[in-house]
């Protein structure tokens, strides 16, 4: 058995989170379940942590082969922070490997105060959602980000409203952050182009149904930077809306 083990946390943190077998050893709530990974939810000392297990490396044969969902997920983490797209605080990370397989490993997060994921804000809180400043400086940042992204040729590949955090959602202010990105990557040529198609569509899956067509497009503008559309940019649109047949 290999082991490695990243521990980032403060020194209150560590006796919790040091190693492994510490953080294995941890019991909380699941909140989310599937067949190569789960959740568990649970607070020390009035901080509450996620984290996330992994048992296999990915579906099917994708466990043998590749980068595994684990690792994908704390290095594009912090790829997200190197480009300045604000991410939950890592506490710690590692995994324990047999013959190069994966056996378990953990990531954990500390979560971000009084933060939703954008899904479960439009429904617990549709509200928000016709403050004019509120949603613009959401859009704003959300547009911002996956622009950084598709601009140094990674495609996020899951970029859902429910993968996409907003804190200080009772203020003109609040604040984007991305995260839960273990399946993307850089891309080159078609693929590339295809892969930002397919985030922007992911947005607009819920964002059809949520903002208005106004707010649509001021999306758009301000993700490709400019302040009228050209036929590139119309191009662009149709691909786009018509990328998940309905």
């Amino acid at each position: 058995m290999k082991t490695s083990w990243t521990f980032l946390g403060e020194e209150t943190e560590y006796n919790d989170f040091g190693s492994l077998m510490r953080t294995a050893e941890l019991d909380g709530e699941c909140i989310s379940k599937d067949p190569i990974s789960l959740v568990k939810k649970l607070t020390i000392q009035n901080t509450t942590y996620y984290i996330k297990e992994y048992t296999r490396n990915g579906k099917g044969v994708r466990h043998y082969l590749g980068r595994g969902r684990l690792q994908g997920e704390w290095e594009n983490l912090f790829y997200f922070s190197q480009l300045g797209i604000p991410i939950p605080r890592i506490v710690a990370y590692g995994q324990q490997t047999h013959l190069g397989l994966l056996k378990v490993g953990f990531l954990v997060t500390a979560e971000v105060p009084q933060a939703w994921d954008l899904r479960a804000l439009s429904i617990a809180r549709p509200q928000l959602f016709s403050k004019g400043r509120w949603l613009e400086a959401v859009i704003r940042q959300t547009a911002d980000y996956t622009r950084r992204l598709h601009q140094h040729g990674f495609v996020h590949r899951d970029l859902k409203w429910r993968n996409v955090l907003v804190s200080a959602v009772d203020h003109e202010s609040p604040k984007v952050y991305f995260f839960d990105c273990p399946l993307g990557r850089e891309w080159f040529g078609w693929l590339k182009q295809r892969g930002a198609i397919k985030d922007l569509a992911c947005l607009d899956t819920i964002g059809k149904k949520v903002l208005s067509r106004s707010r649509r497009l001021y999306f758009f503008l301000q993700y490709r930077n400019v302040k009228r559309l050209s036929v590139k940019d119309k191009e662009m649109i149709c691909r786009l809306l018509n990328f998940f047949p309905d």
